[in-house]
This record gives C-alpha cells, structure tokens and sequence, in this order.
C-alpha cells in the first residue's frame, strides 16, 4: 500500500507482441476477475484496462487504453499497478471482499489485522489482539455487511 487509499494489485512483466499487452503478475485473489474496463494507478498515473485476458497457464494480459504500441508500454515494465479501496465492490467472492483491502485496520476495538497470505486456495488472516493468531477467511469467521467487514464466531478460535 503506498498510501490509505491505493492498494497493490500485481506488477507488470515484459511486453508481449507489438500490440500494447503486458503481462501482469496479480494478486491471486483477482484471478477469477475480468479486469477490463477498471481504473488503475501506475506511477502516480491513472490508466484503464482496454483488455485483460489469459494467456497460457496462470498466465495473464492486460492492454491499457490508447497504448497501443510496444514503445508506448515498455517503460511500465516491472512497474506496480494499484487499485484504490473505492473499487472495494467490484472484488467480492464468496460475500468477502479482498482481503488486502483491511489490512492495517481495526476490526474492532480488539482485533487489529496485521496482514493477509495464501495457502493453496485457502486465505488465511493474521490478527492481532493480546497476542497474534491465524484465522480462515472465510464465510464462517466473516461477514462484509454496509461496507464494513465483522468478524463473527470468536468462540471457535478463542
């Protein structure tokens, strides 16, 4: 996070073919989206996604609007692409929002959530209260309810 507002979405990769499309390296979470059409910030730049795309296996395209050419889009290479919590609506799987999104903030006046990890298909959510544990992020533990994520069920791993 660069700021409170702007949150990582991937980095880019080299350029492929001479049409404008980059790799992009994403956060897993958003695989599953389409994210054309959606406003990111590289380099304290707003650009749109013309096109997103798969490309071989978890391989992935983007093509960022009126950059067209390879040399319109060579210097983005290795650059992060950011995404503001604004968009926090359009990333929304399993009735959670990406967890990224929370990061650094209170969930309550007792839990605080340190950061976020993988393990497999499963997101798992370090927290912070007295001492530091892990939680599944899930369904079972949280609910995202009027813009507000709650934590729910503290007696199963209390």
């Amino acid at each position: 996070m660069t700021n409170q507002n702007l949150f990582l979405l991937g980095q880019l990769g080299k350029p492929h073919a001479l049409n404008g499309y980059l790799y992009l390296n994403h956060e897993i979470f958003f695989r599953e989206f389409n994210l054309t059409g959606l406003n990111v910030s590289i380099k304290d730049s707003r650009y749109e996604i013309e096109n997103f795309k798969t490309h071989l296996k978890n391989r992935y395209l983007v093509k960022f609007k009126n950059l067209d050419s390879i040399s319109s889009i060579e210097i983005f290479r290795g650059e992060k692409v950011y995404i503001t919590s604004q968009q926090i609506s359009n990333f929304i799987s399993s009735n959670l929002p990406w967890p990224g999104f929370f990061v650094g903030t209170n969930l309550n006046n007792q839990y605080y959530i340190k950061n976020f990890f993988y393990a497999g298909e499963l997101i798992y959510l370090t927290l912070v209260s007295k001492k530091e544990f892990i939680i599944p992020y899930n369904e079972s533990f949280f609910k995202y309810q009027n813009d507000i994520l709650h934590i729910i069920n503290l007696d199963l791993f209390q």
